[in-house]
């Protein structure tokens, strides 16, 4: 099945959405963009790396700015749209170091 020509549209701009809200320091506020956009195509594995990465830096970035629930939340919805077959070693990586800033908070 061909890839949704819309998904070439709407996940960039969910992600530029969720970054501007991120960089207002609204985290709270962007868990709903965050969620929409983590459930965008979820059988497309190049997608599902692109998405571990961003929710990575995205939890990094909650870490910095000592929001602990929504770095939660956002580890939380990764795990539920995004299956863990899917990644890579790298993936992996970006995301241990994350759990690990999280949960040392």
């Amino acid at each position: 099945m061909p890839p949704d020509p819309g998904l070439a549209h709407r996940f960039p701009m969910l992600k530029r959405a969720v970054e501007h809200q991120v960089a207002q320091g609204r985290f709270d506020e962007s868990l709903k963009l965050v969620e929409e956009m983590l459930s965008l195509s979820p059988e497309d594995t190049g997608l599902s790396k692109l998405k571990a990465r961003f929710a990575a830096d995205l939890i990094k970035r909650a870490v910095q700015a000592q929001k602990r629930e929504a770095g939660t939340r956002i580890l939380e919805i990764l795990d539920a749209h995004v299956p863990a077959s899917h990644l890579g070693d790298t993936e992996r990586h970006l995301l241990a170091r994350a759990k690990e800033d999280l949960y040392s908070l």
